[in-house]
């Protein structure tokens, strides 16, 4: 699976992501605006125009990475690309309250992610994280069931998982690509 090859030329418009963790720390990220809807939102962050992340991610010159949240999903995603344009990784995030206005999204990180290699390998991360909130009483009973839904997924679904992830990202450039179209007419 190839990124850069493929691609109209990247939409001008903008989007700030935006992850609240359990303890209020806020971290942001610029993303090309690929795709908002009140179903979908797809943005695709690209690390040599973020001038933080050569700093924040030492190595990520020439990465880029799609993120796709729907808001009525206990998850996330990320698909990561190397320099060449080919697969690293899907990253899946365990979320609540995913909030888009169109200029930022907003989301609350509920600790769980997974890893899904290009060959279908699914590592689960920071359960040590869960179970130190738990015994902290910093999850409520919602998003104990999120955590719990979502690992369960990671494990069993990985697969569709990553049908879906392709196919929002496949939608959003199909998306970018008419506009432009429409916009040379």
């Amino acid at each position: 699976m190839s990124d850069p090859q493929e691609l109209p030329p990247p939409p001008a418009a903008t989007i700030i992501e935006r992850k609240v963790s359990l303890d209020g720390r806020v971290l942001e990220f610029p993303l090309e605006r690929w795709l908002v809807s009140p179903q979908l939102v797809v943005g695709r962050w690209v690390a040599d125009h973020d001038p933080r992340a050569t700093s924040r991610y030492p190595g990520a010159a020439g990465f880029t990475s799609w993120g796709v949240w729907w808001p009525e999903r206990p998850y996330s995603a990320y698909r990561l690309h190397r320099p060449d344009g080919s697969l690293r990784i899907y990253r899946l995030d365990t979320v609540d309250r995913v909030i888009c206005d169109g200029s930022v999204l907003e989301f609350h990180d509920l600790l769980l992610d997974a890893l899904i290699r290009p060959d279908g390998e699914v590592s689960i991360e920071d359960e040590d994280e869960v179970e130190e909130a738990l015994s902290q009483g910093l999850l409520g009973i919602d998003q104990r069931w999120r955590i719990a839904w979502t690992r369960d997924l990671y494990r069993d679904q990985a697969g569709l998982l990553t049908q879906r992830i392709d196919a929002a990202i496949s939608e959003a450039i199909e998306a970018v690509r008419r506009e432009q179209q429409d916009a040379e007419r």
